[in-house]
């Protein structure tokens, strides 16, 4: 019964991620928006007993691919954004991603350790 619960959550949460994906105007936002649906599949996945297949799906799509996406968002993106960050102050132009990112990929490796 819990397992049907769940597949229903998470079954909601990917077709509201997949409306939000196509509804949205940023393309930043629908890539966060694709990794919402991509970790909802894994989640059911998961549920359905393919570890495996949620490992890979977490890794490969919403890891290797959305970063290639991003990529070319923010590649096709620079010329504009390179004069508003120009514009800010330098207070404001720093940013708290690459201290982040260390935090969570060590804390996501001993929570596998355990």
């Amino acid at each position: 019964m819990v397992h049907q619960i769940l597949f229903i959550i998470f079954g909601l949460i990917c077709v509201a991620g997949a409306v939000n994906l196509l509804v949205q105007r940023h393309p930043i936002n629908s890539a966060l928006s694709l990794v919402v649906v991509m970790s909802s599949l894994a989640m059911i996945y998961l549920l359905l007993g393919a570890e495996f297949v949620a490992a890979i799906q977490v890794i490969v799509y919403a890891g290797a691919i959305m970063v290639l996406f991003v990529f070319v968002i923010m590649l096709l993106n620079a010329g504009a954004a390179g004069t508003r960050l120009a514009a800010l102050p330098s207070a404001e132009r720093t940013s708290a991603q690459p201290a982040t990112s260390p935090a969570c990929s060590s804390l996501i490796f001993f929570c596998y350790l355990k």
